[in-house]
């Protein structure tokens, strides 16, 4: 596999991390417009939640590439029976919960959603990696380099993380029930379309 190919499969598999921040960074600046006078932002700073979402998808994504790579192709047959549910479940139940949460707070000041919190962001970085086991089985079978792969990969989350992050903070005017209610939806999708491309080979 040529090096220009590995960039384009490396930023395929961290498209779905790119919409997930791009959420994240709503939702922050959805927050900080109903903050008060005098009110402080409580979350850190944005740097520092950018390598906390760099770090866990990087982690998670280098994991299933050398899983797959490593236990090859008779593991993927028993595995490709229900990996894709495990994340269509985890992304559905997390967006669901999104969901729920923007309606059932009956509050004025919306609680943002506790993607921030680090048992989220771990079931996220599972579901979305769940891609990059058949990719590392692929590998194995064409003799491409792992190493390669697994090198360029944090590179492409860094762009793709830090992107979404700093797109998100763009948003201006959207509450952070509307965020999250978006949000949800967008979980949900991309939870669906793992589904369909693993049980019916339908793709996007």
């Amino acid at each position: 596999m040529a090096f220009f190919e590995i960039i384009l499969l490396c930023a395929a598999l961290s498209m779905d991390c790119f919409t997930i921040c791009l959420i994240y960074g709503a939702q922050r600046a959805a927050y900080r417009q109903q903050l008060r006078a005098g009110e402080s932002d409580p979350f850190r700073p944005i740097g520092q939640e950018i390598l906390r979402l760099w770090l866990v998808f990087s982690l998670f994504h280098l994991l299933m590439l050398s899983l797959g790579y490593f236990l090859g192709y008779g593991v993927s047959h028993y595995i490709d029976v229900f990996d894709h549910w495990i994340a269509f479940g985890l992304l559905a139940a997390i967006g669901l919960k999104m969901i729920l949460d923007a309606f059932g707070n009956r509050s004025h000041k919306t609680e943002v959603h506790a993607l921030y919190a680090w048992s989220s962001l771990l079931l996220l970085g599972l579901a979305t990696s769940i891609d990059a086991f058949a990719v590392g089985v692929s590998l194995s079978l064409s003799q491409s380099s792992l190493t390669q792969t697994c090198l360029c990969m944090p590179f492409a989350l860094l762009v793709f993380v830090a992107g979404g992050c700093l797109l998100g903070l763009r948003v201006k005017r959207i509450s952070v029930r509307a965020v999250n209610v978006i949000g949800g939806l967008i979980l949900l999708g991309i939870g669906l379309r793992i589904l369909l491309e693993h049980e019916y080979g339908f793709s996007l």
